[in-house]
């Protein structure tokens, strides 16, 4: 027997044990006192190494095991407030405000581009998009009722071969019976003749 071929004895459509509840019971005992003997999954250690060469990801594992909650979104770099008071004598403040404003300026001016963007070229892009996802889930579907098809097809086949071996094995079942039967019969007829045989040499 080659390592890919599998012999099963099980005749599912003919063998109907399984239907008693206390075969079932004893067959689930049975699994129950074989899986007790299976050991355990090794685990991995705590000290096991994730996101090895990865620190930000592997930082932010480590927040979200230990519980700790996400930091509050910093929006002070979005506002665009002039320095005040004593800063609003220094040069540098006014630069990095400047700069800070340049910058917002030009992030809205990119929110403006994306937004033209969007509209010339977004709802083809959306058609698009459904079009390509709606013949991906067709080609699924299709390979789903394919593999479902071959499912039902090769049921049918292991039922109506094992209905015919059900049948052969009834007949075997049968001869043997008969045979059994026949054997017996002999010997109860050979014990009988022995018996005369024996009564008449004693006469």
């Amino acid at each position: 027997m080659d390592g890919h071929h599998v012999a099963v004895d099980s005749l599912p459509y003919i063998d109907k044990e399984y239907d008693d509840p206390e075969t079932r019971q004893t067959v689930l005992r049975m699994i129950q006192d074989e899986m007790g003997t299976v050991p355990p999954p090794e685990l991995p250690r705590e000290s096991t190494s994730l996101f090895k060469g990865k620190e930000i990801l592997r930082k932010e594992y480590e927040r979200v095991r230990s519980g700790t909650p996400l930091p509050a979104f910093d929006v002070s770099r979005y506002k665009l407030e002039p320095p005040s008071g004593d800063d609003a004598q220094n040069v540098d403040d006014w630069k990095r405000a400047c700069d800070n404003a340049a910058a917002q300026l030009e992030h809205q001016d990119i929110r403006l581009v994306n937004l033209e963007l969007l509209q010339q070229f977004g709802a083809n892009a959306w058609k698009l998009s459904n079009y390509q996802k709606e013949k991906l889930l067709e080609s699924i579907e299709r390979a789903t009722q394919k593999y479902k098809d071959e499912g039902v097809r090769i049921n049918k086949a292991r039922k109506y071969e094992q209905t015919e071996a059900g049948v052969k094995l009834r007949e075997l079942e049968d001869r043997w019976s008969e045979g059994v039967r026949q054997c017996i019969e002999i010997q109860m007829a050979s014990g009988q003749i022995m018996s005369e045989i024996g009564r008449m040499e004693r006469s």
